[in-house]
C-alpha cells in the first residue's frame, strides 16, 4: 500500500507500476464487479426499482475509486485540464440523475437554448472596430460602422457617454 504523503508527492512524475498487482486490489475489484453485476441484474428484471438502485450503484463506483486510491492507482489525467464546459457538463449529469429523464431533458434543452443565445449575440459584436487616438488631444475614437459617425470612446472601444 502506498503511503498518502508518498502518493501525494509532486517532485515525482507518475510512473504507472503495471508489473505488480497486489491480490488484494484484484480481489476487491472483482467483488465490486460482482455487485454492480448483481445490481444491473436487479435494475434489468424491474426497471422501476432504479429509484432504490441508484444510491447502491454511486456506493459502488465511490468504493471501486477509493480501493483504487488506497492502492496508488491516480484516477484523473493529470494532462486534462477542466474547462467551465466540463464542470457544467458534470453539473448537468448530476442535475439530471437527482432530478429524473423528463425534467433533465428540459434542463438540457435550456442549456442548449442559452448557449445558442450567448454565440448569437457574441456574433452580433464580432465586427472588428477598428480603434483610433487623437494625436492632438490623445482621446481615442472609434467610427460607428452603420453611420459613419465618430464616437468618443475608451481605450477598449467602450464608448463614452
Amino acid at each position: 500500500m502506498v503511503d498518502e504523503k508518498e502518493f501525494f508527492d509532486t517532485d515525482k512524475g507518475y510512473e504507472p507500476n503495471t508489473e505488480i498487482i497486489s491480490a488484494d486490489l484484484t480481489r476487491v475489484l472483482k467483488e465490486n464487479r460482482d455487485e454492480m453485476t448483481r445490481i444491473y441484474a436487479k435494475l434489468i428484471a424491474n426497471p422501476y426499482l432504479a429509484a432504490q438502485l441508484v444510491p447502491d450503484f454511486r456506493s459502488n463506483i465511490m468504493n471501486t475509486a477509493a480501493t483504487l486510491l488506497e492502492h496508488g492507482v491516480p484516477l484523473d489525467d493529470a494532462g486534462k485540464i477542466r474547462s467551465p464546459e466540463d464542470v457544467v457538463k458534470e453539473g448537468m449529469m448530476e442535475l439530471g440523475g437527482m432530478l429524473g429523464g423528463k425534467i433533465f431533458g428540459g434542463a438540457l434543452k435550456a442549456k442548449k437554448a442559452f448557449q445558442d443565445t450567448v454565440r448569437k449575440s457574441a456574433g452580433d459584436y464580432d465586427e472588428d472596430i477598428e480603434i483610433y487616438k487623437d494625436p492632438n488631444d490623445g482621446s481615442y475614437y472609434f467610427i460607428e460602422p452603420e453611420t459613419g459617425e465618430e464616437v468618443d470612446c475608451d481605450m477598449e472601444g467602450n464608448p463614452l457617454e
